[in-house]
């Protein structure tokens, strides 16, 4: 299974890098030892984007607007590949200029003029920016806010919510409505608890990045 994950972590030239700090704790490969508890790893692999490149834009121009598109794609007879692998495949492959020019049609205000609902779209825009200006309503099935550890060495996590959590008999929901802004939130709240000097460190700010992971368990 693949799912969305969102990485809340302070401004870096070196996402990549930042990124495998911060998931190693969780890899499924690691090697099991004093720092890489195996009952905690939920991946076994992971790129940036991936099937969810582009849901930010998606979340940002809104449920409604995105059914009237899914309809009028339907209306307009475009279909998809029977196998998917990953965001679906148009075919007939020459419905690619089609389908981006109704996507450019219907969404002026878009920041990618390719579809980003097919497989085609080969971008990467938004799948790291800002968090002033990510959409605080895009779900996901899991959100991290890392920062630096308390030796000041490297990132690690500080506040982790998914859909579901495993207790060790079952999965149970999280009280958690599956968007990032509720996710912020949640972080937000958690650091009250703590020292002002500890907190203001690890309390999500406007300028740190927002980064969008497909990842596989």
């Amino acid at each position: 299974m693949h799912y969305q994950l969102e990485v809340v972590m302070p401004p870096t030239d070196d996402v990549e890098t930042a990124l495998k700090q911060i998931l190693a704790l969780f890899d499924e490969n690691g090697e099991e030892n004093e720092d890489h508890d195996r009952r905690h790893a939920f991946y076994d692999y992971y790129v940036i984007g991936g099937r969810w490149s582009a849901n930010k834009i998606l979340a940002a121009l809104g449920e409604g607007r995105l059914k009237d598109f899914h309809q009028m794609l339907h209306d307009q007879h475009i279909t998809v590949a029977g196998l998917q692998w990953g965001k679906p495949t148009l075919q007939p492959a020459d419905q690619v200029d089609k389908v981006d020019m109704l996507w450019r049609d219907a969404f002026p205000d878009a920041p990618v003029s390719v579809c980003p609902l097919f497989d085609n779209y080969k971008g990467a825009w938004g799948d790291v920016m800002p968090l002033s200006e990510a959409p605080m309503g895009m779900l996901c099935a899991h959100v991290i806010v890392a920062a630096l550890d308390y030796k000041n060495e490297k990132l690690e996590a500080v506040y982790m919510i998914q859909e579901s959590i495993w207790n060790g008999v079952t999965h149970v929901k999280a009280a958690w409505d599956g968007t990032l802004g509720a996710a912020i939130e949640g972080c937000v709240e958690k650091m009250r608890n703590y020292k002002p000097e500890y907190a203001a460190k690890r309390t999500p700010q406007p300028d740190w990045l927002v980064v969008t992971v497909d990842y596989h368990s």
